[in-house]
């Protein structure tokens, strides 16, 4: 499995939701060192993905490495 490093954290935009309550909901992405996405997070409102995001943003920041499981 990939660990990767010098990951980022996505903008928040617009996502559509395939599983809960489906639908139009709110997310971001943790992106690898190359930008592509590891990890993608949604939201039912633009606000909760907007504070989830700063405090993601905080713990990848200081992230050695990243290991998605699965």
């Amino acid at each position: 499995m990939t660990a990767y490093q010098n990951c980022k954290v996505g903008d928040v935009r617009q996502v559509k939701m395939e599983s809960g309550e489906a639908g139009v909901g709110y997310g971001f992405n943790i992106l690898s060192e190359n930008s592509r996405p590891i990890v993608a997070l949604s939201f039912a409102t633009r606000d909760d993905a907007d504070q989830a995001r700063a405090c993601v943003a905080k713990v990848v920041e200081k992230a050695v490495e990243i290991m998605p499981q699965g």
